[in-house]
């Protein structure tokens, strides 16, 4: 108001020539239109930029909008069987294409179904029909939960993959079990091709289980999370390299992988290093008698005497080695300690020098020992550090509980793997995941993710 007072002034002042007064009124409108049109395009370009980047991003507000436009989504379907050391568990996934413009073609989980049978399969050694004949059962159950008509199973991968358990068998007692079950799921209808039925590689096993941690928590493209994972047989490290670490690692164990961007991430699977495998190589440390299946061991309370234990297809009994009365916590837990970093630094193959940057994720038997100690609710899961674990190690080692015979010895495992095989700090925060979103955290999602990924980019050129 200031502004337009002071040229009215002028303009009443010198109204003597009236160019004059024309010549100012054309300067007043020029800046002011000028002005208009700047606005204008500044909020084109912001709204142009904001579209953009809802496009780019799918968001879920713009899927939305064109499935209100009446956009059909397609659907894709994967059924995975992981055979583990310590049971075979199905996992059948349903995935949605989310509409695309600009950004790349993505996936989202829409169904999932979880059901699991024990024991694992390479308890059935030596009775392959009866092994493959439980993962039919499996199948045929998440077919009750995720139909899928006889068109579309034509086009559904079933896969099987066997971890640890069947990398520990002779080979050629695996190899019959895996003939056995091929031929067996031929017979269901899916899409079964020559290698759907394999012992996993313990590389895969970690790169997949990456891959589900980051898919749940929407990390693909950003700051992604290590993934540890923890076995009965054998147990994986996977995480994010920068191009300066490569130089520390074996090129062997460096991937480089489609999340967002192509990246390097560094993976490693520990065989005879999954829990069930270290409590038997710990206790297997103190006999004189490679071949006994009795055991005394310095991990176990006392008051535990002939404790049956079942690994490896061969019952075993173990007691507590006795200690003196005055003996004390912190002890009691060194001389664990002792033993059991003397099995992992006789079976590991391999060391890093530094921990894993970033956030740390882990799963499988990391989640169940703290669940079984307390540390974590059961059914929430929650974060731990390498100082909590011990804390309930010192305390499980001089407790005299039952019900829980091997809690000394497998809380003393994670803690030594965890700070001297994977380095990790005292009181780094770990995450520990059992569902998420209420997905299961299995590397059996990953792999379903990736397969299905990898038929849709090669299917134009089919």
């Amino acid at each position: 108001m200031g502004k337009f007072s002071t040229y009215r002034y002028l303009e009443l002042k010198d109204d003597t020539s009236t160019s004059h007064i024309s010549v100012r009124a054309r300067a007043l409108k020029q800046p002011r239109r000028l002005k208009k049109i700047f606005i204008l395009l500044l909020v084109l370009a912001l709204c142009a930029t904001y579209f953009l980047g809802l496009f780019a991003g799918q968001t879920q507000w713009f899927d939305g909008l064109a499935k209100s436009l009446g956009y059909e989504s397609v659907y894709h379907h994967a059924v995975i069987i992981d055979a583990g050391s310590s049971g075979t568990r199905v996992l059948a996934y349903k995935f949605r294409v989310p509409f695309t413009v600009f950004g790349q073609t993505s996936l989202d989980l829409v169904d999932e179904y979880f059901e699991e049978t024990k024991p694992g399969l390479s308890s059935y050694v030596d009775d392959p029909e009866k092994g493959a004949e439980t993962i039919l059962h499996l199948v045929r159950r998440s077919e009750e939960r995720i139909p899928i008509d006889a068109k579309k199973k034509r086009s559904t991968p079933l896969i099987v993959r066997a971890t640890a358990g069947l990398r520990l068998l002779p080979a050629d007692k695996a190899d019959m079990l895996i003939k056995t079950v091929s031929e067996a799921i031929k017979q269901l209808g899916y899409d079964v091709g020559d290698n759907s039925v394999e012992i996993m590689k313990g590389s895969d096993e970690g790169i997949f289980i990456w891959y589900t941690v980051n898919l749940l928590h929407n990390l693909m493209g950003v700051e992604t999370m290590a993934a540890l994972d923890l076995g009965g047989g054998s147990t994986q490290i996977t995480y994010q390299l920068e191009e300066e670490d490569t130089k520390l690692f074996p090129l062997s164990d460096q991937y480089i992988v489609p999340a967002g961007e192509n990246i390097t991430i560094y993976t490693h699977s520990y065989l005879k290093l999954g829990l069930l495998a270290a409590r038997y190589g710990t206790f297997s440390l103190e006999a004189s008698d490679n071949t006994s299946s009795v055991f005394k061991s310095v991990c176990v309370d006392p008051i535990v005497q002939n404790e049956k234990w079942t690994y490896g297809n061969k019952q075993y009994v173990i007691s507590g080695a006795a200690r003196p009365d005055s003996m004390k916590r912190d002890a009691v837990y060194a001389r664990c300690h002792e033993l059991v970093k003397r099995y992992v630094q006789l079976t590991l193959d391999w060391e890093p020098r530094t921990a894993p940057r970033g956030a740390v994720a882990a799963m499988s038997y990391f989640y169940d020992v703290a669940a079984d100690a307390g540390i974590i609710d059961v059914m929430k899961g929650g974060t731990v550090s390498v100082a909590q674990y011990r804390a309930s190690a010192i305390k499980a080692c001089s407790a005299s509980n039952v019900d829980q015979p091997w809690a000394c010895v497998d809380l003393v495992y994670v803690v030594t793997l965890l700070q001297d095989a994977y380095k990790i700090r005292d009181n780094e925060r770990i995450s520990l995941f059992k569902k998420v979103d209420g997905h299961e955290v299995s590397w059996a999602l990953g792999l379903a993710y990736t397969t299905v990924m990898h038929r849709i980019a090669t299917a134009p050129a089919a």
